[in-house]
């Protein structure tokens, strides 16, 4: 289906690129020239551009020590808590609207839960929820591993900044960043008492409150508390009994302290709280095959005629048929409790040590514990052909220490530390079919290990180059806890009764030990242009199958997945610091890849084959006159299996399967305009719009789960005075209502339906905020 148009959407994508560095160099702009030669002629004078006449110095460290982003010679998106604030983005769910080759899912895969995260970085990530599948792109709080899917969609509120890195980011971040890494870097707590206050209405009943004080508590001590409080409702209304899909009611509270002891020691931490309750992520049956294993035992055993509600069409005999297809994405007919819950509690501790003026000792400690529940009517109608109930408890602790140092006159900077990891946590799922319950899940204990370090050798004014090494040694033990709870045939297996397990009650253990090298090597062409190439290895840690039907001798494993990268990119800051043009190509062997299949009515993991990835991003920011900002980005992939083991080929998957959630295309823009002398303040309009190709959400390539390519418009009317003390925001959201697709789920073999998450609809409201 994407072949027929890739020629075009390759031309347009290259002309409006090529359109970008021709603006970008002045050849078309006249007044992007005319700014730039301003800017020049300031620089004669005074020896420094105009800061309000460029686009700033971005400062990350995606390398653990502070540069700016255009000296960085990796794949990186960073945007500021105020950027990210003034493109609606509140969350990580966002993030894919900025970031080129980056997918966010929310309420991923069968979990119903609404906290559950599923992220692609180059079409690399991960699918399921399980305690026991590991993600593959890495997600960190205050250089805080976040282990889980569940939990992992996470507010983006009182941020510095968010840096995305594509690509494997296996020696500095380590576990589990084989597609990339989202890092997140909280504000610190003023030293001036301040605070702000919002409130936000808006469609769907939505109320958000927040509350923010923060300022001195000594002469070396500053502290910082806020609360935030959210309801809304739903956007898939349940017509069995009046309830919606979606709803939920949130409060968080955040603490936080920043100490300085001395001048060479400062200590910062941080305490989190979210308590979240509401309704099933919204979702819909879109397929049922009546011929199907469970449909036609329904139908024939368990329910058949008279039908209530009767079928459609009247002669069909059949009581679960087509008639309960969604029609309409936004109204569905289940029956099943459709209730989730999340709890999380978080700590950490940051500790920066300056020994001397060469070396820096960082420290940094995580708590994290999470609580959650979550339901789902997998099926949709009011017969029961899948509904499952999951529970999840899991806690994890973290500790990792950094030598951050610098030699030969700051030639050489290096960092060496190391990283120690546990956890804990138990997942049960309760499954009912129409024939058959039983309790699936267990619990895990993990433990990971790892030393690491990376040097960058500024060989010349011009060249460096970088080299970087991780060794990880990790412990994996689960402990199945599935049984049958209730078998209407005594034919799962025969002769079975309530209690029979599905997998003996003992431990399973599984030992990983991985070294990957990285290698950069990077040369300013000019002092605004520079170029670079990397080597880069990454893995992803194996585990055990969690979901066993019918019963098993022992839960089957699953091996780590690996990616070798091969990166080439330049970075370019033209017009005089009014443009900013970046750009990235590469190569990815995929090896070993952890798939999810389906053997019967199990949905599992399995080591499916080899694949290659190729593809490549470009992204640009630009200030062609006063006030006006502009932000483009265009991403590319082509991901393709090279081999399959011949036992995954029986599942449907093969060697032209597409890849699920990967896009082959993807694209923003977003302009904004400041408009000054509006009242006492400034006024910006904002228009941002995002594209994605079309994608395949299962392995299998399930027709009736595909989402062909879409585009959501969102726009904004900000006003700030001058005083900064006020803030007011007209804002909406998918202005043109685009009906889309998120996730699914299919067998259409045996549970014989199709499944899928509906994204949000349009959306609009009003948020006024006051600083004080």
């Amino acid at each position: 289906m994407r072949t027929t148009t890739t020629g075009s959407k390759f031309s347009v994508t290259l002309s409006s690129s090529l359109a970008a560095l021709a603006i970008s160099l002045g050849y078309s702009a006249p007044a992007l020239a005319q700014q730039a030669e301003e800017i020049s002629s300031s620089v004669q004078e005074t020896g420094q551009a105009p800061e309000s006449d460029s686009l700033g110095v971005i400062i990350v460290t995606a390398r653990k020590f502070e540069e700016n982003i255009q000296e960085t010679p990796i794949a990186i998106t960073a945007l500021t808590g105020d950027e990210l604030q003034a493109r609606q983005i509140d969350s990580t769910v966002g993030l894919d609207r900025i970031a080129p080759n980056l997918v966010v899912s929310q309420g991923q895969g069968v979990s119903g839960n609404s906290s559950a995260g599923s992220y692609f970085v180059r079409g690399i990530g991960q699918l399921d929820f399980l305690l026991n599948t590991d993600p593959g792109v890495g997600l960190y709080v205050d250089g805080v591993y976040i282990a889980r899917s569940i939990g992992s969609i996470i507010e983006l509120i009182d941020l510095e900044r968010v840096e995305v890195l594509r690509g494997p980011q296996g020696t500095l971040f380590g576990r589990n960043t084989i597609g990339g890494a989202i890092s997140m870097v909280s504000r610190k707590p003023s030293r001036t008492f301040q605070g702000e206050a919002e409130l936000t209405v808006g469609s769907f009943d939505r109320v958000d409150a927040r509350v923010q004080v923060e300022g001195p508590l000594g002469d070396s001590i500053a502290a910082k508390l806020g609360v935030l409080y959210r309801d809304r409702d739903g956007w898939v209304d349940r017509i069995t009994d009046g309830t919606t899909l979606g709803d939920e009611e949130s409060i968080a509270i955040r603490g936080a302290i920043s100490f300085e002891p001395s001048d060479r020691v400062t200590v910062d931490v941080i305490a989190e709280y979210l308590d979240s309750e509401g309704t099933s992520p919204p979702a819909n049956v879109v397929q049922i095959v009546e011929s199907a294993a469970f449909p036609s035992f329904v139908n024939g055993a368990l329910v058949g005629p008279p039908c209530v509600p009767p079928p459609s069409p009247l002669d069909n005999p059949a009581c679960l048929n087509s008639q309960y297809e969604a029609d309409d994405l936004f109204e569905e007919r289940g029956t099943f409790n459709s209730f989730q819950s999340t709890e999380v509690l978080g700590v950490s501790a940051t500790i920066n040590w300056e020994v001397s003026d060469g070396l820096t000792i960082k420290s940094i400690t995580g708590y994290r514990d999470t609580s959650a529940v979550g339901n789902r009517d997998g099926d949709h109608t009011p017969f029961v052909i899948q509904n499952t109930s999951d529970t999840f408890e899991h806690e994890q602790f973290s500790q990792e220490i950094q030598f951050l140092g610098s030699l030969f006159d700051e030639r050489v900077r290096y960092v060496l530390g190391g990283f120690y990891f546990s956890e804990k946590g138990e997942n049960l799922s309760f499954i009912d079919f129409p024939v058959v319950s039983f309790q699936s899940g267990g619990s895990v204990d993990n433990e990971n290990l790892a030393m690491f370090g990376q040097a960058t050798w500024d060989i010349t004014d011009q060249l460096a180059f970088t080299a970087g090494l991780r060794w990880t040694e990790e412990t994996k033990t689960f402990l199945p806890d599935q049984f049958i709870t209730r078998d209407v045939t005594g034919a799962f297996p025969p002769g079975s009764v309530p209690g029979f397990r599905l997998v003996p009650f003992t431990v399973s253990e599984i030992d990983i030990s991985e070294v990957q090298p990285m290698f950069n090597i990077s040369y300013d062409i000019v002092p605004e242009l520079m170029v670079y190439a990397t080597y880069s290895e990454g893995f992803k840690s194996g585990g055990f199958t969690q979901r066993i039907f019918p019963p098993l001798p022992a839960p089957p494993s699953f091996g780590p997945e690996f990616a070798t990268s091969y990166e080439v990119g330049f970075k370019s800051t033209l017009a005089g610091g009014l443009v900013r043009f970046n750009g990235a190509g590469f190569y990815t062997d995929y090896a070993d890849i952890q798939t999810i299949v389906f053997r019967g009515v199990q949905p599992l993991t399995e080591n499916a084959g080899d694949a290659e990835i190729k593809g490549f991003e470009l992204e640009l920011e630009a200030l062609p006159a006063d006030g006006l900002n502009i932000r483009a980005a265009v991403g590319y992939l082509d991901a393709r299996f090279t081999s399959l083991d011949p036992a995954v080929l029986v599942t449907g998957v093969n060697l032209d399967s597409e890849f699920p959630q990967v896009p082959e295309w993807s694209a923003n823009f977003g302009i904004s305009y400041e408009i000054e002398n509006v009242g006492p303040g400034t006024l910006t309009p904002r228009v941002d719009l995002s594209w994605r190709d079309g994608v395949f959400l299962d392995a299998a390539n399930t027709p009736a789960i595909f989402q062909p390519d879409y585009a959501l418009l969102n726009a904004s009317l900000n006003w700030e005075s001058y005083s900064g003390s006020w803030l007011v925001s007209l804002f909406a959201q998918n202005i043109t209502d685009q009906s889309y697709i998120v996730g699914g789920f299919a067998d259409l073999t045996d549970q014989g339906y199709a499944e899928v998450q509906v994204g949000r609809p349009f959306e609009a409201g009003f948020s006024v905020m006051r600083r004080f």
